[in-house]
């Protein structure tokens, strides 16, 4: 059956898991905060199908600072800054959710990668006892929920969250190229690995009692 934990939300066939706990590299110059990233399902998303972002700007989005102003490319000007979610004990994870931001520029992640750690090792362990270190991509939307399937079941605490890159394009090249500058994006959480619900358990069990009948 499905099961809620602390930190989640049940839902049709997976749980919700959201971090409890952020912190950025940026955050002495952030210009929205990243706890903005972490507010779970029914506040920074829809906790029905099709879980669309709720909130936006300063009130939903994590986002830099511009250090290179406009126009520059944050990534070459900055570097790629980490973020570590903390989900409050060790948790299966089987998939990544996330949100975009604004999809009117380019300020929004195009790319990720994701480190983990367990409860034991702490923060300081990314890599150790799980070397796991997947790349995802994003596409230029605000609004809907973008899901990244791991190809493997990861058992953590901790996930680094490290913004490999925007969308950044050369001025003139792209409609709209306004920002790029900063970068950032909206909402994150996790799911476990999706365990069968009980109406399926019983649907199969009453298949299963069919069959025996017939025979």
């Amino acid at each position: 059956a499905t099961m809620v934990t602390a930190t989640g939300l049940a839902m049709a066939s997976h749980v919700f898991i959201t971090p409890v706990g952020v912190t950025a590299s940026t955050s002495g110059s952030d210009l929205w905060p990243a706890s903005n990233l972490i507010q779970g399902p029914g506040v920074g998303f829809a906790a029905a199908e099709p879980h669309l972002q709720t909130l936006s700007g300063a009130a939903g989005y994590w986002v830099t600072s511009a250090p290179g102003g406009f126009p520059s490319d944050y990534v070459a000007v900055a570097g790629t800054p980490v973020l570590i979610f903390d989900l409050g004990s060790d948790m299966n994870l089987g998939q990544v959710h996330t949100w975009g931001y604004d999809a009117s520029n380019t300020n929004g992640v195009s790319q990720f990668s994701l480190r983990f750690a367990t409860e034991a090792e702490g923060p300081a362990g990314f890599g150790s006892a799980v070397p796991y270190n997947p790349d995802f991509s994003m596409i230029r939307e605000q609004s809907a929920m973008q899901t990244s399937d791991f190809s493997q079941l990861v058992t953590a605490r901790y996930v680094e969250f490290t913004a490999l890159d925007n969308f950044f394009v050369a001025p003139g090249t792209e409609v709209p190229d306004r920002g790029g500058d900063r970068i950032g994006f909206g909402e994150i959480s996790f799911s476990a690995v999706p365990e069968p619900s009980s109406s399926l358990l019983l649907g199969l069990g009453g298949l299963a009692l069919a069959l025996r009948r017939r025979k």
